[in-house]
């Protein structure tokens, strides 16, 4: 690169950090460039620069996840297994004494509408199983405080902060906790609505817009259907759920979403609280940090993130998990998450590591999962544990050094990102210092812009784009350095090979990925058998699409 590009990388960097939307302009100024390891020595300062530059215009809220929602005024009471009180807080007694039922510690509630009883009981039942986990119930009010909607859910899947100072007499893992909103606060609850009433993907739409203040000709607008569909829509809303007047229904989910808010977003039919980041220590004295999800004495899965992830899963992976016997080990890699950087980042290095984790956590045969570009480092580790890895299951693998020259500007972008690693470390910072849940969609929605089947799964499945800009946000929390590390890692990768791999392996990929393209995973896999089945009419999100058939795959 001469001067004049030089110069228009660190002027690329100065806008970045003042609007990270603009990043694609980097890629135009660094394509077909020929690659540069070390930054050029006029290029230092200014990179510094745009770095500090990040941080002076850095807005609230960026940079991080964000604080935890408060729970004080959810009302909740703790139930035992045969539906008697044992403990109640303030809210949920005062929203009893509003035509409610009358309550007290060591009886069942007493409904002022006998009718309520039959619908806590099936709530109760259908919260016990495994499947459901949460459910949504509405009950009768007498006078005129009208109907009443609640969750209920078992007692191990709620955060513990929920009950503040307030210890349990039984465990939670015995309870059922039944929750009442405050009507002030909001969240979401769109996936429990659903299992609980049965609405449709189109009533569900159709209520989110009303929710956020919509007319019905707007929501007929917004969702490209007659003013006719609407209202036979929202009738059916309205059936389902009990209701008469569109006020209500806007009561109803405004409070409905905000309990739904401090248990945290939910993922479709499942529910589950995230499990603590844990750490091992490793015989440098760098910390390695992991989540483990599952039961302790349940089949291992070693389960390796993508590029910019973390140790975090779905909601309601814990759930899943113990449901099918699975002990499943989320590990962060070195310099992701919570986990300390390597000196000398590898695939090498990285299966070490994770070797590591498996002897101080007695793993034994080992099943491995891998999304993304954790493919390297989880085919790395296969051979690094040899005969203690049972199978080895590869979501949207992305393989080092890949051959084709795909249209994805992601992937381009990527491609140059590897050719000027001198880049990758300040673009990062920036990326960590300015990161936002809009920057985040803005960057999905680019790299899924030839992917119909991509976006119309982040339509349908607006919890995704939380999902993946949460992982992002403890990806990034501590350091990008683990992120660029592997950039590197892979730029220099090409002599990695699957040829001494003796573990099966199982390849899915989405049909219409161009992110990482099938073929290149193809060509670099060579002649080492291996099952594929490819996914129609998804791209490069196929594996948060099909996260709970990756745990379901490890069970079978």
């Amino acid at each position: 690169m001469d001067e004049a590009d030089i110069a228009l990388v660190v002027e690329a960097m100065y806008q970045i950090a003042a609007d990270p939307g603009g990043w694609p302009q980097l890629f135009e100024i660094l394509e077909d460039k020929a690659g540069q390891d070390l930054p050029p020595e006029e290029a230092v300062r200014g990179l510094a620069h745009s770095m500090e530059i990040a941080r002076l215009v850095q807005r609230p809220g960026e940079g991080g996840p964000p604080p935890p929602r408060p729970a004080s005024q959810i009302g909740w009471i703790l139930l035992n297994r045969t539906g008697e009180v044992v403990a109640l807080n303030a809210p949920a007694q005062a929203i009893c004494h509003n035509g409610l039922a009358q309550v007290q510690t060591g009886t069942r509630l007493s409904f002022t509408d006998p009718d309520n009883a039959p619908v806590l009981a099936d709530a109760l039942a259908q919260a016990r199983s495994a499947n459901q986990g949460q459910v949504i119930l509405k009950f009768e009010r007498a006078g005129e405080a009208g109907p009443c909607f609640a969750y209920v859910a078992q007692g191990a899947l709620v955060p513990p902060g929920m009950f503040g100072e307030v210890v349990s007499p039984i465990p939670l893992s015995e309870a059922l906790v039944l929750m009442f909103p405050a009507p002030e606060e909001t969240g979401r609850m769109w996936s429990t609505l659903r299992e609980s009433f049965g609405l449709t993907p189109a009533e569900i739409r159709l209520a989110a817009l009303l929710r956020e203040g919509k007319t019905l000709k707007d929501a007929s607008d917004e969702l490209s259907v007659s003013i006719n569909t609407v209202r036979n829509q929202l009738r059916a809303v309205f059936d389902k759920l009990g209701l008469k007047r569109q006020s209500d229904l806007i009561r109803a989910l405004t409070e409905l979403s905000q309990v739904s808010g401090a248990l945290g977003e939910l993922s479709p039919g499942q529910a589950g609280a995230t499990p603590e980041i844990r750490f091992v220590t490793l015989p440098d004295r760098r910390r390695l940090a992991y989540r483990e999800y599952g039961v302790p004495q349940g089949r291992n899965l070693l389960l390796f993130h993508e590029g910019l992830g973390s140790s975090l899963l779905p909601e309601g992976a814990q759930v899943l998990a113990a449901q099918l016997g699975l002990r499943v080990i989320s590990a962060e890699r070195p310099g992701f998450g919570q986990s300390d950087p390597h000196p000398d980042y590898s695939f090498d290095a990285v299966a070490e590591d994770m070797a590591e984790l498996c002897d101080q956590l007695g793993l034994t045969d080992i099943r491995i999962a891998a999304i993304l570009s954790g493919a390297a480092s989880a085919l790395t580790t296969g051979i690094h544990l040899g005969s203690r890895v049972r199978s080895i299951l590869l979501c949207s693998g992305r393989p080092p050094r890949p051959t084709s020259r795909a249209s994805s500007l992601m992937t381009r972008f990527r491609a140059r990102l590897e050719a000027h690693p001198w880049v990758l470390d300040t673009f990062y910072t920036i990326l960590r210092i300015r990161l936002s849940a809009g920057l985040i969609e803005g960057m999905i929605r680019t790299a899924t812009t030839n992917s119909p089947g991509d976006r119309a799964l982040l339509k349908d499945s607006p919890w995704m784009v939380n999902y993946m800009a949460a992982y992002v946000s403890e990806c990034l929390a501590r350091t990008a350095k683990g992120s660029t590390d592997e950039i590197r890692a892979f730029h220099r990768g090409g002599n990695l090979t699957p040829v001494a791999l003796a573990a099966p392996l199982t390849v899915w990929h989405g049909a219409d990925d161009q992110f990482a393209p099938l073929s290149d995973l193809q060509e670099f896999l060579g002649e080492k058998p291996y099952d594929l089945k490819v996914f129609p009419g998804v791209g490069h999100l196929l594996a948060v699409k099909v996260w709970d058939q990756i745990l379901r795959h490890a069970a079978a």
